[in-house]
Order: C-alpha cells, then structure tokens, then sequence
C-alpha cells in the first residue's frame, strides 16, 4: 500500500507539475509579440510598431490606410476578447455564449437596431472613408487569421472563436458610445412611471429641474397622462432594489400625502430603471484650458479628464499615428486615445493643436406615447390617422434553448422600446400603447466618424474646429488649443429643435400623434453654444464639466436635465 501510495503521489506529482508547464506555456503564448517581425496579409507596405515606457504604442506607416489596418491589428493584440464582446453587446448576440441571462439586452439592442442605422450610416460614406474604415476591420481580422497569439481565456472558457469584425461593426461602435453618453429616454420614463402615483407638482419636487431653473414644462402631466387612461390598473410595482435606500431620502424629503408609502418605492423602481437604461450617476468629466496670458510660456495648456465607467481591460488604448505625406497621402502625425473598434485618435494632439472633450448631455431622444388602433392592434395612430406599425423579425440565438424569436414594432417615430423593456408593461397599458423612442443618434446623416478622420490631421484651432463642423451623436464639449496660442470651445453635435407649440419639451413621453411635438429640424453648428479665443484670453480660461453649457436666455431649448 505504501508503494501504491508514492505511486499515486509521484503521478499527482507529475500531473501536477504538467498542468503547471501547460498553464505558463499558454500564459507566454497569450502575450504579444513586441520584438522582430510580423507577416500580417492585407498590408500594401511595411509598419513599423514600437511601444514605448509609457505603454503608448507607436504606429508608423506610408499610408493612411495601412496605418489604420496596425490600429486594428494592435487592438486585436491587445484587446481581443474586448472586441469580440462589443461587437456582440451591439450586434444583440450575447445570448448565444451567455445563455438567457443577457436575453433581455440582446432584445433591446435588436429593438433599437443599432446595426440597422450603422448599415444606413456606412452607406452614406465615400468610397474613400469606407476604404479606411475596411482597412481597420481587415487589421483586426488579420491578427486573429494569421497570428499564433492564444487567444484570451474568455473564449476558451465559453467555448468560441473571434467573430468576423465588419466596417459597420465600428459604425455601430460608435452609435454605442453615443447611446451610453445621451440615455435620457430613461428619466423620460421616471417620469412617466412616477406620475402614476404623484402629481406633477410632486414630481418637481422629487425630480427638481436644473438648479435656478423652473420645470421647463409648466403641463399637469399627471392630469394628461390619466386623461389619456395609459397607465395599468395593475397596483405598485413589485420591485425590490439596492437603489431603494437613496429614493427613499428621495421620497422623504416631499411633503406627506396619503401615497407617500407608494411613491416611495415606486421612486426606487422607477430611478433603479433609469439607471438599467443608462443613468450616468456617479460619473462626471471635466476638460479645461488655461490661456497664454496666464502662463509664464505665452502658451496655452489643455487639459482632458473624461470620467467614463471604469472596465478591465480599459475603454481607452493609447497610440501615435504618424504617416509621411506623399504624393498620394496627406501627412499625419496624432497621439491620443483611441476605442477598440474605431481607427481614429479620439481625444489628443497633432504637432500643432489639441482638443479635449466633456460630455455634454443635451436632450436628443424622446419617448412617443403611441396608440393602438382598438379595432386592429397592427396600427398606430399618427396625425392623418391610423398607419400600420412596421415589423420585422429577429432572431436571436439563446445558448442552451431554443431560439428566441422577436418581432420588432417600428413607428413613424422610431423603435417600439415596450416590446423590448419589461419595465414598461409595469407601468404602461400596452394593450393599448406603447412607447416608441426618436432617437437623432439613429439618423442615417451621422456621420461621427469622419469627423475623428478628419481632426487627426488638423493644425490649428480652426482646423479643429471645421473638422468637427460634421459631428453628429453624442454632442460634446470641444476645448482646443495650438501652438500659436490660440484656444477655442464649441459645443459640437446635432439637437433637436422643437417647435413653439410644444409644451412639454422632451422632458416627458409627449403623445405620438400630435405633430406640434415632432422635431422642426435640427440646431445648426453655427447656433452651438461656443467661446472664441478673445473672450478665453481676456478671461484667462476656459472649463466644462458636464453642467448647462448656455445661459438662461439662450434661444433654442437643449434640454433640462443637465449634470450638476
């Protein structure tokens, strides 16, 4: 027996040693390669790629392209599993590794069709822009063709391969990035949801608007909305949450009334759902930039920090990009934050000008109460009548079940959110409404992306500027400066405007079929908010920080609910 013993122990042993071999073998595999050289196919010319004591990395090429085409490889390198997710989380494909713990998001995803308006948006691109876009996908598809890298743990514990990574998937990313800095469909919905138990001047009390300000919408949206019977005879919700104990300072700070006890957890449901659609609570930014006349160099200095939410790995992946001008290639030489799944510096410098970016948080969505036709629920009501909802179906792979098959209700207006959000049929009767979302982010104009193209080659602040004259969703703060001295602030994107008889002014879902509360148009770039250099350089500086970026008596409506 002592033998078998030591036998059993000297093959443990072994195993042992052996698993630990095999687990340090992949561990050395998963690493990239930072020495020598690689062969990647789809490069017209030799890069050269060097990563420097501050984990920047350093990306040299003879074009544009081939310079995007090493973006995507590197963040492939570095950040596969990471695309990989993205491209799932926008695509409404989570389900399919994850089981049906992440069919509810699949759903929204596929409602709100992010990958639909990412199509439209890519076809609206030159020839010219989508070739650079499908020389990033072709760099990041490249890595996981031709590399012998080990592929992240992630894939090997769900038991998947990277996916094909598509131009429209950056599209797409983008339009991500825009949903997760402009979510104010969700106090829209608070809103809504708390009027079922308190009246608007309650609803002031708990949800104030900007401080100094009075509610931009002087509507008794309670009287409206029971007027129009769209709430569920069904009582509270039966909800419990972690954010209940911050609403129920909320709910104690009203004066007492016979609901109190109600409003105080429907409150608590109502702000935890606002926060499941994107509430940015606890998160801030700031940029700011101090003129020439306060600094001993005459210069000025600029500075970005963006607060987004905090994530392993990181949102952010640092790189140069430096391309020589030719006769066929304009000069570009840009340091700066990039996002796996986009080619471009974000935020950063060229040789002679840098910009920085704060959230801004305008009102570019609104909630639209819409009616089904009693006499037939495959229509909606709209200003010349009743019109048949649009209809598509979807079908979204669930691991270990069946597939899962959703027919997605579009408006005049937008996606039907209700068929996607369990929290609305709390709330909402919608066997005869629903709430549909117009969203300006989803237009087939946005065209964000170019403007990232072309500020990573701008010199001066007034390049900055007209290379941001195109930038569409999510609307930012711009804060540039050069190397001449000169500074500027505009806030950059598209805002709705609306019209004169809209009284409620997006700060609640409006009805569907009443035209005065369609969108007229959209703010002109040249009716941004903005701050030229004088005015910077008598004052000294310039910040932002998520609050109001106008004065009360600036003429178009941006919205209400600004940071503080």
């Amino acid at each position: 027996m002592r033998k078998l013993f030591k036998t059993i122990g000297k093959l443990l042993a072994a195993l042992l040693v052996l698993v630990v071999l095999t687990a340090a073998i992949y561990v050395w595999r998963s690493f990239p390669t930072l020495d020598g050289e690689l062969r990647a196919s789809g490069l017209a010319a030799p890069v050269a790629l060097r990563r420097d004591a501050s984990d920047v990395t350093h990306i040299e090429a003879s074009s544009v392209a081939d310079a995007f085409f090493a973006v995507g490889y590197v963040h492939a390198q570095e950040r596969s599993w990471q695309l990989e997710f993205n491209r799932r989380v926008m695509r409404g494909e989570l389900s399919e590794i994850l089981g049906p713990a992440t069919l509810e998001t699949d759903r929204l995803m596929r409602t709100l069709g992010i990958m639909r308006a990412a199509e439209a948006q890519w076809q609206k691109l030159s020839k010219a822009d989508q070739d650079l876009l499908s020389a990033y996908a072709r760099g990041i598809n490249s890595f996981h063709t031709d590399s012998s890298q080990a592929l992240p743990p992630e894939f090997h514990v769900l038991r998947v391969k990277p996916g094909q990574w598509t131009p429209q998937d950056s599209m797409g990313w983008a339009l991500m990035m825009a949903l997760d800095l402009g979510g104010n469909w969700g106090n829209e919905f608070v809103r809504l949801a708390a009027l079922r138990g308190l009246d608007t001047q309650r609803l002031w009390q708990l949800m104030p608007p900007y401080p100094g300000d009075p509610p931009a919408s002087s509507v008794d949206l309670a009287k409206l909305y029971r007027g129009l019977g769209i709430y569920t005879s069904e009582t509270a919700p039966k909800k419990t949450s972690s954010a209940r104990a911050g609403a129920q300072l909320a709910a104690n700070a009203l004066p007492p009334s016979p609901s109190s006890g109600w409003a105080t957890q429907l409150a608590a449901d109502t702000l935890e759902w606002s926060r499941n659609l994107g509430d940015a609570n606890g998160k801030g930014s700031n940029n700011w930039v101090v003129a020439g006349t306060r600094t001993q160099s005459g210069k000025p200095l600029l500075a970005n920090d963006p607060h987004l939410g905090l994530s392993a790995p990181a949102i952010w992946y640092f790189a140069r990009l430096k391309v020589s001008a030719s006769a066929n290639t304009r000069a570009m030489d840009v340091i700066g934050a990039t996002l796996p799944g986009l080619p471009t510096v974000v935020l950063g410098r060229t040789q002679g000008a840098a910009w920085a970016f704060t959230n801004t948080g305008p009102d570019v969505q609104d909630l639209r109460i819409e009616q089904i036709n009693p006499a037939n629920p495959r229509q909606y009501r709209t200003p010349e009548g009743w019109a048949d909802f649009q209809v598509r179906a979807e079908v979204i792979k669930v691991k270990g079940q069946s597939d899962y098959q959703q027919q997605v209700r579009s408006t005049r207006n937008g996606p039907v959110l209700s068929d996607a959000q369990a929290s609305h049929a709390e709330v909402l009767d919608t066997s005869k409404f629903v709430l549909a979302l117009r969203w300006l982010a989803l237009d087939a104009d946005n065209q964000s992306y170019l403007a990232g193209l072309r500020v990573n080659s701008a010199q001066t602040t007034q390049e900055v500027e007209s290379a941001f004259a195109g930038y569409h969703s999510p609307m930012q703060n711009l804060l540039a400066a050069d190397t001449s001295g000169r500074t500027l602030y505009r806030a950059i994107g598209r805002v709705p405007m609306r019209g004169a008889q809209d009284d409620i002014r997006g700060v609640a879902p409006t009805p569907g079929w009443d035209a005065r509360y369609d969108w007229t148009g959209v703010v002109p770039y040249e009716g941004n908010p903005s701050v030229g250099h004088e005015a910077i350089a008598a004052r000294g500086w310039h910040a932002t920080a998520n609050e109001r970026i106008h004065a009360r008596d600036y003429p178009v409506f941006m919205g209400q609910d600004w940071g503080t």
